[in-house]
């Protein structure tokens, strides 16, 4: 039952960590990002992470693309003649002031994850992923320990009540039952003295 227990509690975490490493291998054709900035606001709040379906993408879709070595995440208003973007974030008034070529287009966003971003670069940091992994060992450690009953309790027998036994008591006048004599009526009689008839 204890392994079940625990194998219950490692598939989650051995799920994530599978994850984010098919992720981060590039294997799939999708790509995470984390909006740092509120400029997509309300569409995608700050702290978001955004799925990314690589090389795929339309007009008027919200699309990843490189500008000036940063990764932005925009809204694509319109594709020239001449292959050059324009883009414009939801909480901006005006459209941004370069004209990325469809070349850096990384994706078009197909999903969105609010406040997922935060964990993500925690995680991405050895130390905050550390953290966490001590924290779930941690707290799997106390629950274990609490589920277990102590040797103590195990090592002592357990003590059953005592039966108390009911001393019987002799009526006084028993021998006045039984039609007998009291014990000093029933003295022998003298020898050679007289009996008593």
């Amino acid at each position: 039952m204890k392994r079940r227990k625990r194998f219950l509690l490692l598939v989650p975490l051995v799920a994530i960590v599978a994850a984010c490493a098919v992720f981060a291998s590039g294997v799939l054709p999708y790509k995470v990002y984390v909006l740092h900035t509120g400029s997509m606001s309300p569409t995608i709040p700050p702290k978001s992470a955004v799925i990314v379906d690589a090389h795929h993408y339309h007009v008027g879709q919200v699309v990843t693309f490189v500008e000036n070595g940063q990764t932005v995440t925009h809204r694509l208003k319109s594709i020239n003649a001449e292959g050059l973007t324009t883009t414009k974030g939801d909480a901006n008034a005006t459209v941004d002031p370069w004209h990325v070529p469809k070349s850096q287009i990384i994706g078009g966003v197909v999903r969105t994850m609010p406040e997922v971003g935060y964990w993500l670069v925690y995680l991405k940091n050895p130390i905050g992923l550390a953290s966490v992994l001590l924290a779930v060992l941690a707290s799997w450690q106390m629950w274990s320990l609490a589920k277990t009953p102590s040797v103590a309790a195990e090592a002592e027998p357990q003590r059953l009540p005592r039966a108390r036994h009911r001393r019987r008591r002799r009526p006084v006048l028993s021998f006045l039952r039984r039609g007998t004599q009291p014990r000093h009526a029933r003295r022998p009689a003298w020898r050679g003295g007289p009996s008593i008839a």
